[in-house]
């Protein structure tokens, strides 16, 4: 049986030196505080007696020792059935692992039947805060493991708590971008985490639907949204993990992750020296062009195939085409013909739009002469040159009077040497975020412009106690401007210093308090609406005109966020 002692200061919230009147009246305030409605009776009940046994030792050795008595701080000890109740207390404290540690303890060693439920609901609570916890501090990976904990916790009690469930399954939802990222974004070395990252990934996306999917409405990405973390989580994969995450994207069917899956086909294809990889990137870039022409990317790829009439006959459907930039057109056809122009283009393009956007890849790793030159990239594109049966153009344009002979993948090799010094670069347009017409040439989604950087919550938190501290002066001062409570309070504080505000000055009780210090010791931001602040102040004081000294003390509070912007619900001392 687990047996746990409580610091009956702690246990009310109060210093060592608090008399009996002011206990009476903490003892009022934690009595009116609830707990989670998930709380049996019986833990509820638990955590009042626990109050009221510590209000009756405080009281019971008040005025009983001298000055010169050093004693140890009164404690209850806490056991059986009443153990829920402490956990509760604790909860509030924010004293998570020393929850997790006893209620593990507990239920291995054996505990009141009654209690099981209650003792399973704080661990629960308390693998939720850490969580959180770590969220706000960018621990993206350990707040998802303390989640998953909390998870499996419950899963196992067979269907308890079901709307706790819930709640951890949104948390996780919302963290599983974050955690991606930073698993993926972990060094190659590491192995596992990056593998676990991708694994995530790829859980997000089956929940999806796809890239484009909306099947994962609790983690909060739309459409869009989706398409700007793949953007921004794909320089931290390599190439062949493009080709296989986009690759099984591609096969769903999926417009986006067949451009994405090109996208690393072509750049594995050249650095690997591989060119059945970038046929399969032919092979997506056909599917795309059935319903959005991609003439030029499939010129690019027939190409570095080595299909060179292939590869013109594409380039002059994107040059005919109304959406040709002039930039890119300009470059190839100032080029001593189309087939240099394209040459350029493509290598451009490798060094630019492929190699930053991978891991493992520099730009000399994609050089187009290194993988023309390779004897077995020349073996492997003289099986397919004859007969180029099925490669085709999806629309072929009408023919030019007067056609270049044609050059087959032998120029591209020993014309490489003259092409290598080559200039040239083209910047190439971005769409907007409304479309999802997709380029080599144009991403899916333009990268946003930097938001305006959030207030720190630290920040925020300091500037709504500083403005508690003020606002408390002039309620409880000569000016008596108690209405003034409800710009800084909500309820249950704001009932409760507008009744002690209202009582002081019943009683003709001025006090003027000036603020010496005020210091954030900890914080935690339960979510974007809530958070918990426990705070350091010194006070100077004077009640009646006469000095009554200094003042210092520590404080939790408990912040909301209104309309208004933040408000404090709940103020407990502590010891």
């Amino acid at each position: 049986m687990v047996r746990i002692s409580l610091d009956c200061y702690r246990v009310l919230g109060v210093p060592a030196n608090t008399g009996v009147a002011q206990l009476a009246s903490v003892l009022s305030q934690r009595l009116k505080v609830g707990v989670r409605a998930d709380y049996s009776p019986v833990a509820v009940a638990a955590r009042q007696r626990l109050l009221e046994q510590a209000y009756q030792i405080l009281s019971a050795k008040d005025g009983k020792e001298t000055d010169t008595e050093v004693t140890e701080p009164p404690v209850l000890w806490v056991e059986g059935e009443e153990l829920p109740g402490a956990l509760a207390l604790w909860l509030e404290w924010g004293e998570y692992e020393l929850i997790l540690k006893t209620g593990q303890a507990a239920c291995q060693n054996g505990t009141a039947p009654s209690a099981y439920g209650d003792i399973v609901l704080t661990m629960v609570l308390a693998y939720l805060e850490l969580g959180r916890e770590q969220w706000q501090q960018q621990n993206y990976q350990r707040a998802g493991v303390y989640l998953e904990q909390g998870r499996e916790l419950l899963q196992r009690t067979g269907g308890l708590f079901p709307n706790l469930l819930a709640e951890l399954q949104v948390d996780l939802a919302r963290l599983r971008p974050y955690r991606i990222l930073e698993l993926v974004a972990l060094p190659l070395e590491d192995q596992p985490g990056r593998r676990l990252g991708l694994e995530l990934l790829t859980q997000m996306l089956t929940e999806r639907g796809g890239i484009e999917g909306t099947g994962d409405p609790q983690a909060g990405l739309g459409v869009e949204e989706g398409l700007r973390f793949i953007q921004q989580l794909r320089p931290y994969m390599t190439l062949g993990e493009q080709y296989e995450v986009f690759g099984r994207e591609a096969r769903r069917p999926s417009a986006v992750g067949a451009y994405l899956a090109a996208y690393g086909a072509v750049g594995l294809g050249v650095m690997r020296h591989q060119p059945q990889v970038i046929r399969e990137a032919e092979g997506w870039l056909r599917f795309l062009h059935r319903t959005q022409p991609v003439p030029l990317e499939l010129a690019v790829t027939n190409l570095l195939l080595g299909q060179t009439e292939l590869a013109l006959d594409f380039l002059e459907q994107y040059l005919a085409s109304p959406t040709v930039d002039a930039q890119t057109a300009q470059g190839i056809r100032t080029a001593p013909d189309e087939l240099v122009g394209l040459y350029r283009y493509a290598q451009t393009w490798l060094r630019t739009e492929i190699a930053p956007f991978a891991r493992e890849v520099t730009p000399a790793a994609l050089d187009m002469q290194s993988y023309f030159a390779d004897p077995q990239v020349v073996a492997r594109l003289e099986e397919w040159q004859t007969p180029e049966v099925g490669l085709t153009p999806v629309s072929r344009p009408p023919k030019r009077a007067v056609r270049p002979r044609r050059r087959g993948y032998g120029w591209l090799v020993t014309g490489v040497t003259a092409l290598v010094t080559a200039g040239g670069l083209w910047w190439w347009q971005r769409l907007p975020p409304e479309t999802l017409m997709i380029t080599l040439e144009r991403p899916p989604v333009p990268i946003p412009s930097p938001s305006p950087p959030a207030i720190d919550p630290r920040t925020e938190a300091l500037q709504t106690l500083t403005t508690w501290q003020k606002i408390k002066a002039d309620a409880f001062g000569a000016q008596q401007a108690i209405d003034q409570l409800r710009l800084i309070l909500v309820d249950p504080a704001l009932t409760q210093w507008r009744e002690r505000a209202q009582q002081s000055h019943a009683e003709g009780i001025t006090e003027i308090h000036t603020l010496k210090r005020l210091e954030i010791e900890r914080m935690q931001m339960v979510n974007p609406q809530e958070m918990v602040v426990e705070a350091r102040i010194e006070d100077q004081v004077q009640v009646q005109g006469e000095d009554a000294g200094s003042s210092t003390y520590q404080a939790r509070y408990e912040l909301v966020k209104s309309p208004q912007g933040w408000r404090i619900r709940k103020i407990s001392l502590l010891p």
